[in-house]
């Protein structure tokens, strides 16, 4: 396993053993950063464009403007601004859940892909291989 896959397997894994949505959503934003981003320049440039395009390979029906949401509620989160029922102004709390479960599935769903196809695993076995197959 490559050692960003192996990162976002163990983000999942915390993720899935922990129950309040609050911690659960930056976990599985990091997991999805462990395998997309590439670099410090552009991180949520990077992370918008490339899981758009993990979500159209898994047909997950993912939004640019989701994305963007996703990871500015991330952001909010991690650096403890609110919880995450206090930032109903970016994104309604009806609608918290509905963007979690797109999150967690294409997270998901692509450490499943590598776990069991090496040849799949391999687009993640750096920096480069990441840019060649899905560019930012």
């Amino acid at each position: 396993m490559h050692p960003r896959v192996h990162r976002a397997y163990w983000n999942h894994e915390y993720a899935m053993h922990t129950y309040y949505i609050d911690m659960r959503w930056p976990l599985v934003v990091s997991g999805l950063e462990a395998l997309v981003n590439v670099g410090e320049s552009n991180v949520t440039q990077q992370f918008r464009l490339r899981v758009l395009q993990l979500a159209t390979e898994f047909q997950i029906p993912l939004t640019e403007a989701e994305a963007r949401l996703a990871y500015k509620l991330r952001s909010k989160l991690v650096h403890a601004e609110n919880f995450l029922a206090g930032l109903e102004a970016i994104l309604p709390q009806s609608q918290h859940s509905a963007l979690y479960e797109k999150l967690e599935a294409i997270l998901r769903a692509t450490i499943r892909r590598c776990l069991v196809d090496e040849k799949s695993g391999d687009f993640f076995r750096d920096g480069a291989a990441v840019k060649a197959r899905w560019p930012a």
